[in-house]
Formats: C-alpha cells, sequence, structure tokens
C-alpha cells in the first residue's frame, strides 16, 4: 500500500504531505509559477489556533502529535500502528491540517 496523504495523488500539484518536504509544510499557493510554498511548522500556540476550533482539547493534542511524528518522518503506516488510529484517519487530519494551515497563512497576510 502506497503512503497516501493530502494531495498524494500526485496531480498537478504534486504531492502534499509533511513527509516529503525535508521537515517543511507544504502550501498550495495560486501562483502558477510556484505552486508549492513551504512554511515551518506552526508553534503549538498558532496549531491550536489554525485546528482548534469545534476540537476537544484530547482531540487537538493527538492531532498534534501525529503531525510532528508526520514531519518527523513516519509514515501513515507507522503511526497507526503506534497510536491505534487507522491509516485513513491519521491521512484525513493531516489534510484537514493543511488546509487550515493554508487558510491562516492566507489570512495572516493579507494588507
Amino acid at each position: 500500500m502506497q503512503d497516501r496523504s493530502f494531495g498524494s495523488r500526485c496531480g498537478r500539484g504534486g504531492c502534499m504531505n509533511l513527509r516529503e518536504h525535508n521537515g517543511r509544510v507544504p502550501l498550495r499557493t495560486n501562483n502558477p509559477d510556484s505552486p508549492i510554498r513551504l512554511v515551518d511548522f506552526p508553534s503549538k500556540e498558532v496549531f491550536n489556533e489554525v485546528c482548534g476550533n469545534r476540537v476537544t482539547a484530547a482531540h487537538l493534542e493527538r492531532a498534534y502529535l501525529l503531525m510532528q511524528g508526520r514531519l518527523g518522518g513516519s509514515t501513515l503506516r507507522q503511526l497507526a500502528s503506534t497510536t491505534g488510529i487507522s491509516v485513513e484517519r491519521i491521512r484525513q487530519i493531516e489534510a484537514k491540517f493543511l488546509r487550515a494551515l493554508a487558510k491562516y497563512y492566507a489570512r495572516t497576510e493579507q494588507p
């Protein structure tokens, strides 16, 4: 089974997951010359702001640890076996995090 993540159907925008970009978080942009922008993994405070809407503290902590694991190079399967969460659910959490982070950067960089 292939390690799949946000946009990892590897189409026009390329693969989008935390494991493939050397410790940086890939975000899609609207710029055709540079469709991906790499940013640093957010601090826990920014992570909570980005992902914390309508999520319990326990789920927020779990998501933070999962994303740190992905950033550290763990595969979806490795995280699933250590946490008891399905591979698909971890992929969904990662995709949601990447979408939320892209919206956060788009909102904070507006003049």
